[in-house]
């Protein structure tokens, strides 16, 4: 059944929005018309998006005004909690048959409005989670964009009982960012003799065996973990994506060089395996001529073309870092998550265009979000192998109820027990068997 949708005036603002909601949250057709007679000769599911009642079997939403400005304002907003659910007010008191504006309220955090206002960056140039509304509300590990579209489709059917919601079925969606392939190997003789003499004398004699095990055979080296991840991926049946970092040596960058031929033979054994992403270096934002190159590098071993990618460190400035992606031939971006917390920065789990908010318009870059990173469950919340899966489990129910992709960002040597990562191994398998669909 389609929805018609009634609006006193356009906006690219509300035509994105609706997009995002009909098309990529939900699978539902839908037209949106200027004309109130049109409207209301419509049959079907209808939502009146203006300030007066046009039907008795419509569903009412009252407009904000943000989705009919053209510029950036700074603006108090408000969260009023309903049935154990967050909803955002900006300027009107809403009089329709929901809480508040879903469009507006989705836009705001769909296009990340508030990382375009002034802020205080953290050491690495980010927006941070504890900066966010909804960190500061307490409904970041909520998928709040997707709730409060699932509660106006249910009015919907409360309107009319004959239309029939069409949510995402969810799936698990791993992916890796491939930092280090080796802890121990393929380095300079003279680092390894220093890592050895430094194992010994600080007492790490767990370190010291696993360095001489792995320089015997690099495939004992406690990072190389691909053998065990392909098992574990062919066994719960997944689909991961692999993002590699292909930039010169550099503080924040310390890949192995992309012309050592283990390096290479492993990025085209990965590349018959699963899908390849460009993981842009750290220096790449310092100096943004280094993308294409990174990105062709990459081509050039995988002999494939790279469309999808996600920043080292998670260095994420808008617009600027998704216009250059764009400019490169990148597609699709796997950055949209935070380093310092788990949970939905935009509000959704589920891929959706990117909106530039400075030139208003929609483009073609997909955005793909991530709920949780490895390191910022072990070393940015502190938590035990043990706290974490709890966290994700939680996570993950968020995201079956929901709909759509639970996508996690992990890391090759996040297994190593001398890091820090003892359990972790046996955690992080719990986590995928999550994805295992429950026998009858």
């Amino acid at each position: 059944m389609q929805i018609t949708i009634y609006s006193t005036n356009p906006s690219p603002r509300l035509d994105y929005v609706l997009k995002v909601c009909f098309e990529h949250l939900s699978a539902h057709t839908y037209t949106c018309t200027y004309d109130k007679n049109i409207y209301l000769r419509s049959a079907g599911a209808k939502i009146n998006y203006s300030k007066v009642s046009l039907d008795p079997d419509e569903l009412w939403v009252t407009p904000e005004t943000l989705l009919f400005q053209t510029s950036l304002q700074h603006f108090p907003v408000q969260v009023n909690w309903v049935e154990g659910c967050p909803w955002l007010s900006f300027e009107e008191k809403n009089a329709g048959h929901l809480p508040a504006d879903p469009f507006a309220s989705s836009f705001y955090l769909l296009s990340r409005y508030e990382e375009y206002l002034p802020f205080e960056a953290d050491q690495h140039g980010r927006f941070s989670a504890a900066q966010s509304l909804a960190k500061r509300e307490g409904f970041l590990q909520m998928a709040v964009v997707q709730r409060w579209l699932n509660a106006l489709l249910r009015v919907l059917q409360q309107k009319i009982p004959a239309f029939e919601p069409k949510l995402l079925p969810y799936h698990f969606a791993p992916t890796y960012d491939v930092d280090m392939p080796w802890a121990f190997c393929y380095r300079p003789w003279w680092k390894q003799w220093g890592g050895s003499l430094k194992d010994l004398l600080v007492g790490k004699k767990q370190r010291w065996q696993d360095r001489r095990r792995a320089l015997k055979n690099p495939e004992n080296d406690p990072f190389y973990t691909f053998g065990q991840l392909h098992k574990w991926h062919e066994k719960y049946g997944l689909s991961p994506r692999f993002f590699l970092l292909m930039g010169d040596a550099a503080q924040y960058d310390t890949n192995p060089s992309p012309g050592l031929p283990a390096q290479q033979a492993l990025i085209q054994d990965l590349a018959t395996r699963y899908p390849l992403g460009i993981h842009p270096s750290y220096w790449s934002n310092l100096e943004p001529e280094r993308l294409a190159m990174e990105k062709q590098r990459l081509e050039k071993i995988a002999a494939q073309t790279i469309t999808h990618s996600r920043q080292h460190f998670l260095k994420l400035h808008l617009p600027e870092t998704y216009r250059r992606l764009i400019a490169a031939g990148i597609q699709a971006d796997y950055s949209m998550g935070y380093a310092d917390d788990t949970g939905f920065r935009a509000g959704t789990a589920v891929p959706f265009p990117w909106y530039d908010l400075e030139r208003e318009s929609c483009t073609n870059l997909m955005i793909h979000p991530f709920v949780a990173m490895d390191v910022t469950l072990q070393q940015y919340l502190g938590l035990s192998a043990e706290e974490a899966y709890s966290r994700l489990k939680d996570l993950h129910q968020e995201v079956k109820q929901v709909g759509g992709p639970f996508c996690l960002l992990w890391h090759n040597s996040s297994f190593y027990a001398e890091d820090g990562w003892a359990g972790w191994g046996k955690m992080y398998e719990r986590v995928l068997q999550l994805a295992k669909p429950a026998t009858t």
